[in-house]
């Protein structure tokens, strides 16, 4: 790694950042077309990038105790767990 870019940026700070953006990118794939809700398993990666690329960014405040940072965390958890048990039952009935 380039020593400039180490000295701004930890390692873990820049992967989590790239995998939030991926998770957003892949999170895209969900859609709702014709009154289904339709993703393939690029949306499921996505849901488990957001919340790990979340985590790994702000993982110092989740370590001290931070309330606000957890319920945020249980929050998107949440979300992505809503829109991964849509994407099973979509498949399910579909």
């Amino acid at each position: 790694m380039n020593s400039k870019i180490g000295e701004i940026v930890d390692r873990r700070t820049l992967l989590s950042g790239l995998a939030f953006v991926l998770g957003l990118v892949f999170l895209a794939s969900f859609t709702i077309q014709h009154n289904h809700f339709y993703s393939g398993i690029c949306g499921i990666i996505g849901c488990l990038a957001i919340v790990g690329g979340f985590i790994g960014l702000h993982w110092d405040k989740i370590q001290s105790g931070d309330r606000h940072m957890k319920r945020t965390v249980r929050l998107l958890l949440a979300l992505c767990l809503v829109l991964i048990i849509l994407n099973v039952i979509a498949k399910l009935l579909g």
